[in-house]
């Protein structure tokens, strides 16, 4: 784009002014602030890289025009707070100077495009080459700045250890390093009070196909985004009003996607690339090094800027990489040039070691100059990351990820973190007070998993206390050097948040319920449970049968949709639990891959197990195809029998039942007293197919094989068919016949043996 197409001159400022019916004034890439007369300026940082000539300029036009503090934002922006109104348009113009823009920094429009900072690769050169060409692309062009909302795009290399690719609109991955470059493309992601995790919407899009690609996407957002609804104007919830293939259709009715681009992708999961060290210091595929400067909650003055700045230059450095985790880097650094280079930044107070760590925290300017903040986070931040520096616990305990937001709309991405503080108000023992909620567990490196709410409402000393108890419990429950995700892989969210509750008493928050429910002891008071658990949401009645029952706890899937959810949630509450799969040895093929790629790629702790007949034994015992002869019996060997041996010494049975799945299942209920005795538990009885398949798009993990054909109940390959979208979930189960249950959810079904 053409600087002078990018300039804003003095007198097109009424075509840049807006006035909204709060008297509020906007102007590109302007927020007001708190303080009236004040506003916030945000420049765009196109892919977060900024020259040294840029960042030495920006640090004096801080100090003429605004607080002289730089933010780095969490879209590698950096913004500039305490901007008088009668000096926006002359601090606009100067930054035009720089070659660098405020348009599309904020407001309605395709907001800056990040490109991932943490891979070592060189391929991320020609990643940020396709991230400069769809900046001109968009940027100050007023067709893409009026549209229903905001925009988010964002770009990874193939070894980006942390992509955001999830929360963005679209979302792009590099497929290969060393071949053509291709992207897999996801869609509809987005934070704030409604989380949701995009989509995987292509795979094996060519360079030369994005910028038609987003052209598209960003018009079907234009046209279809709900401009009524200021609060649901954002692609994500025409995802969830249509569907993903809805909206690809809509979207392939704008682009041509060239041959090779798949375009009914099947979801899946790679291996996460290897951790980077924690010392900062990371070598590039061409040998030189890239050092990281952590900056707490991306704020520093211009003078520490300029210092950066220079201490890169003398390092040989051309430029520097702003984060979305709110950091610096200095890219291609010379080995021989490190030692001083780090030497420098360590005497300046941004020790390379620091990152990943309490000098790493990550927070929004929160109510200190936000209009939408409700508690402070600017120089809480920088106390609660001198606190964490304190605590006496090995350095690993002390690296843990931590985000703080000063409301719901979530700008610091606290879901994504090990630990997050999201400023809310609302009443904690009884009082109408502003303050943190704590999440815990949310996770990024080798895949997106949201944290989960575990207390809220706590004031400063409460996230004080939380944040350095956390700590002392990591370093307690880890093996020596053991991150965080792989801990809580080991011994379960929950068991972590429980070891945190027990360390600390908070004086303004609130835990969240725990389930206070005791094991039912004879049918009227499992009726009684029962009604009490349907108040209920699915993993908070899985926790309860966790903690209700233990290892007299049987957990079966048949990998549908909801046992697959329901073994996803025993994962996370208590990973060693296994969920047991009935292999019938009449599985599809298909089944069989679902479950080890189940097992391999997302971890889930699943285990087949089977009558111990081969097939030519079972047909010299019971004769050809039985299935068709007698389908009662058969689904009495292979399947009956095996659940009668795993129920041998349970005390409750956990399954998927839904009452939407209709027949003798339209009656269930949360629990019930099943025929031997054992309480028959059911999370999902209330809940719809579409809330759990919602559920699973969250966590990323796909749908069996056979769904995208129309099977959308999986049973044995003999006795099942697709099914059209006029008919029921289980209507392909034994086609032709009255039979619609193969026994194991039969009631009061008796226990007995089959004869030969």
């Amino acid at each position: 784009m053409e600087p002078e197409i990018r300039h804003i001159a003095k007198t097109d400022f009424s075509k840049h002014r807006v006035l909204r019916s709060t008297g509020e004034v906007t102007i590109d890439g302007v927020y007001p602030e708190r303080n009236p007369g004040t506003y916030m300026v945000r420049v765009r940082v196109p892919g977060g890289v900024l020259t040294i000539a840029q960042a030495y300029a920006l640090a004096d036009l801080g100090y003429e025009y605004a607080s002289g503090e730089w933010h780095i934002d969490t879209r590698a922006n950096v913004e500039f707070h305490g901007v008088p109104e009668a000096r926006l348009i002359e601090f606009v113009e100067a930054i035009e100077k720089t070659g660098l823009s405020t348009k599309g920094a904020c407001g309605d429009s395709v907001r800056n495009i990040v490109t991932g900072s943490e891979s070592a690769s060189a391929s991320i050169a020609r990643v940020q080459r396709v991230v400069t060409e769809l900046t001109c692309m968009f940027a100050g062009k007023p067709e893409f700045e009026t549209l229903p909302r905001k925009f988010k795009i964002a770009f990874y290399a193939a070894d980006d250890r942390e992509p955001l690719h999830r929360i963005n609109d679209l979302g792009f991955i590099e497929e290969d390093a060393d071949g053509p470059l291709r992207f897999t493309v996801w869609i509809g992601g987005g934070l704030g009070r409604e989380p949701r995790l995009g989509d995987l919407l292509f795979k094996h899009v060519p360079e030369k196909a994005v910028p038609g690609l987003v052209a598209a996407t960003v018009l079907v957002h234009n046209e279809t985004s709900n401009r009524k609804n200021r609060a649901r104007a954002r692609l994500k919830f025409v995802l969830d009003d249509l569907g993903l293939n809805a909206v690809r259709n809509l979207i392939l009715e704008k682009w041509v996607p060239p041959a090779e681009v798949d375009t009914a992708p099947r979801l899946g999961l790679h291996s996460p690339p290897r951790r980077f060290t924690t010392d900062g210091i990371h070598v590039q595929d061409d040998g030189r090094f890239r050092v990281r400067v952590p900056v707490v909650a991306g704020d520093l003055t211009g003078v520490q800027a300029k210092a950066i700045a220079n201490a890169a230059e003398r390092a040989g450095a051309t430029h520097v990489v702003l984060s979305v985790r709110q950091n610096l880097s200095v890219p291609d650094v010379a080995a021989e040039k490190v030692p001083a280079l780090v030497a420098k930044l360590e005497a300046l107070g941004y020790p390379p070691s620091g990152w990943f760590g309490a000098r790493d925290i990550v927070a929004c300017p929160g109510a200190t100059s936000c209009r939408k903040g409700f508690v402070e986070t600017h120089d809480f931040a920088q106390t609660l990351s001198d606190a964490l520096e304190r605590v006496e616990a090995p350095a690993f305990a002390r690296r843990l990820r931590i985000s703080v937001s000063g409301c719901p709309n979530s700008c610091s991405q606290p879901q994504l973190y090990d630990i997050g503080f999201r400023g809310n108000a609302g009443k904690a023992n009884g009082q109408v007070v502003k303050g943190y909620d704590l999440l815990i567990g949310g996770r990024l490196y080798g895949r997106t998993l949201l944290a989960q709410q575990f207390a809220t409402l706590l004031n400063q000393d409460d996230v004080l206390a939380a944040a350095t108890a956390a700590v002392r419990v990591y370093a307690q429950a880890a093996n020596a050097d053991e991150p965080f995700d792989v801990l809580i892989d080991r011994i379960g969210l929950n068991v972590f948040a429980r070891h945190l509750r027990a360390e600390l008493t908070l004086q303004q928050g609130e835990w969240s319920a725990e389930t206070d429910i005791t094991a039912p002891a004879n049918p009227a008071e499992v009726e009684a449970v029962s009604s009490s658990l349907e108040l209920l949401p699915p993993r908070a009645i899985m926790q309860w049968a966790v903690d209700t029952y233990g290892d007299a706890l049987l957990v079966t899937s048949a990998l549908g949709a909801g046992g697959v959810l329901l073994a996803q949630y025993l994962k996370e509450l208590a990973p060693g639990h296994a969920s047991f799969l009935i292999d019938t040895g009449k599985l599809f093929d298909e089944t069989l891959d679902y479950y080890r790629q189940l097992r391999e790629e997302f971890g889930l702790n699943l285990i087949a197990v089977g009558s111990g007949l081969g097939e030519r034994q079972f047909t010299d015992t019971y004769g050809e195809r039985l299935w068709e002869r007698d389908p009662n019996l058969c689904c009495q060997i292979r399947k009956v029998q095996v659940l009668n041996e795993l129920r041998k010494g349970k005390r409750a049975w956990v399954s998927g039942v839904r009452r939407d799945q209709g027949g003798q299942r339209a009656q269930a209920s949360v629990l019930e007293s099943d025929f031997d005795g054992v309480v028959k538990v059911q999370p999902l009885a209330f809940v719809t197919r579409e809330w759990i398949d919602a559920e699973l798009r969250s966590y990323g993990i796909p749908q069996h094989p056979l769904f995208q054909q129309g099977y959308r109940s999986v049973g044995c390959e003999p006795c099942t068919r697709a099914v059209n979208c006029s008919e029921n979930e289980r209507d392909g189960r034994w086609p032709g016949l009255a039979k619609t249950e193969c026994g194991l959810h039969s009631p009061n079904r008796p226990k007995q043996e089959a004869q030969s």
